[in-house]
């Protein structure tokens, strides 16, 4: 018993980095609440409304909405017992703030340097666009917490047992009623525990789960793209957005669909039929993806984001080789979920504020870690 005492306080006891962290984490969301409140526009409404109309009929509006259940049940709850939205604030902030200790204690196991991990940490909360959204009643936050928490819990996995198997997956299920682009963290998971876990297994049986794991992502990608309501994948084509809801040409020519566009047939038809197009929308949604800019931004809002993200971006860049050769599985984690997340916005369009980009940028820090580790040693030697 007191063994099991002992092991509890220490999981609840915290350091003097995470101290520190715990600080300023505090202070950037306290000047966040206290400069804009709780937004409760845009697509808040749309949530608030599904949450009324679940709590009526039990049922959303339309199939699509199921994937962004997880918000939309937490703002039914709000609405059911008489609570103001402040809760539903509470709670992801206290989400956030579970992720980002779960960041700063995988990247101490990563590295077996604390100094790096609070280097690393410090860079995450000081990602202003990334805990904005804590303050809005949008998937986003949630979506972004479960994901680093997800992506924490499959990287310091040691030894895989059932128990911690029966976790990964309740957290994908969690992830994947969260936002729709969770399915994207589907093969990340199923790759690591797969090439990390199973490498004894014989080359036949390799195979078979292999095919029968893409096969099941495929078939559930698939659903997702048919689940209808505002979903129209062909939208951003025919009016070549390369920001969402925004179109760069209207009034163009018909492009080459198929009958059921929302499908990966559909997609698969009309990148076949229309390779030209796709490839320059692809490039060009490319560059507003990780060149970040916007032209509705203001002076000092563009440079932070240049700032801040190039030199992350450049620190992975510099950070690959170190990975390739003490953590290859672990790259071939955070790389899969970049590049999935990437090939969406090319097939799609990329969102107004950068919030797809923003569920990425914590790999990309975490990638970055050994170009700071670096630069931390030369500014101490």
């Amino acid at each position: 018993m007191e063994s099991q005492k002992r092991t509890i306080l220490s999981r609840l006891r915290i350091d003097r980095a995470e101290t520190i962290l715990l600080l300023v984490w505090l202070s950037i969301n306290l000047f966040i609440l206290v400069h804009r409140g709780i937004y409760l526009q845009g697509e808040s409404a749309k949530y608030t409304h599904q949450a009324h109309l679940f709590l009526e009929t039990g049922r959303v509006e339309t199939p699509n909405f199921w994937l962004y259940f997880t918000e939309i049940a937490l703002i039914a709850c709000c609405i059911k017992f008489n609570l103001s939205f402040y809760f539903a604030i509470v709670l992801q902030l206290l989400l956030n703030l579970t992720a980002m200790l779960a960041f700063y204690r995988t990247t101490s196991w990563l590295f077996q340097n604390k100094n790096t991990a609070l280097a690393g940490t410090l860079l995450l909360i000081l990602n202003y666009p990334y805990q904005e959204f804590n303050s809005f009643l949008y998937t986003e936050s949630l979506f972004y917490s479960l994901t680093l928490l997800l992506s924490c819990y499959i990287i310091r996995i040691e030894a895989l047992t059932f128990k911690k198997l029966l976790v990964v997956t309740l957290l994908l299920a969690l992830v994947c009623f969260t936002r729709p682009t969770g399915l994207l963290f589907l093969p990340p998971a199923f790759f690591y525990i797969f090439f990390a876990f199973f490498r004894k297994m014989s080359i036949q049986k390799k195979t078979a789960l292999l095919a029968a794991l893409c096969l099941g992502f495929l078939f559930l990608l698939n659903k997702a793209l048919g689940s209808g309501g505002e979903l129209d994948f062909m939208l951003p084509f025919r009016d070549e957005n390369i920001i969402c809801g925004v179109p760069a040409i209207t009034g163009l020519p018909p492009i080459a669909t198929s009958a059921n566009s929302n499908s990966l047939y559909g997609l698969g038809y009309y990148i076949l039929h229309n390779p030209a197009q796709c490839l320059r929308l692809a490039g060009l949604r490319t560059l507003a993806f990780f060149g970040l800019y916007r032209s509705y931004y203001s002076a000092g809002h563009n440079l932070y984001l240049v700032v801040y993200f190039y030199s992350i971006q450049l620190a992975a860049l510099l950070g690959i080789a170190y990975w390739i050769k003490h953590q290859a599985f672990a790259l071939c984690y955070f790389a899969t979920a970049i590049l999935l997340t990437w090939i969406a916005v090319m097939m799609t369009c990329d969102d107004w504020h950068n919030r797809f980009y923003l569920t990425i940028s914590p790999f990309l820090i975490i990638l970055g870690l050994p170009t700071v580790q670096k630069l931390l040693k030369k500014a101490t030697s």
